[in-house]
């Protein structure tokens, strides 16, 4: 019996690229399930959904991966613009397809096959800026032999 599932797995790979990726260091990332309440600027990498893809065999491990990408930061010490700046980084970064890739391999779990935007909104909650993302994740993760 499996002890990770893949929402979990695709959650890790992209909180762990993104905390190391170019210009977001500032930033903490944490992955959805985690109790760590970092201050900000920090962002919550959460897989909502996995479901099989409609055009790739059910059963093959083929998932279809809906990840949440939420950026705060302080609306007290930080201007728009800056806050502005870091969702650009955070989506430069999740268009670097290769190096997802690359981020999976290491983690040995599950393969990335490609990633695709969907949308971006943007908000104020209590003093912070707020940012969500929405991405489709494709990946594989193999049925245990």
């Amino acid at each position: 019996m499996g002890t990770k599932s893949i929402r979990h797995i695709v959650e890790d790979a992209l909180q762990t690229y993104l905390q190391n990726a170019a210009g977001l260091s500032q930033v903490t990332f944490v992955a959805g399930d985690s109790n760590n309440t970092p201050t900000l600027p920090k962002g919550i990498v959460l897989c909502e959904s996995a479901r099989a893809p409609a055009d790739l065999p059910e059963g093959a491990g083929n998932y279809s991966c809906s990840v949440r990408i939420t950026l705060f930061s302080n609306a007290d010490d930080t201007t728009i613009e800056t806050h502005r700046s870091r969702c650009a980084l955070v989506v430069g970064n999740m268009r670097d397809v290769a190096a997802i890739q690359d981020k999976f391999t290491q983690m040995g779990d599950a393969s990335c096959y490609d990633v695709t935007m969907q949308s971006e909104d943007e908000g104020v909650d209590e003093r912070s800026w707020a940012t969500a993302f929405t991405f489709d994740v494709l990946t594989v993760f193999p049925p245990s032999a």
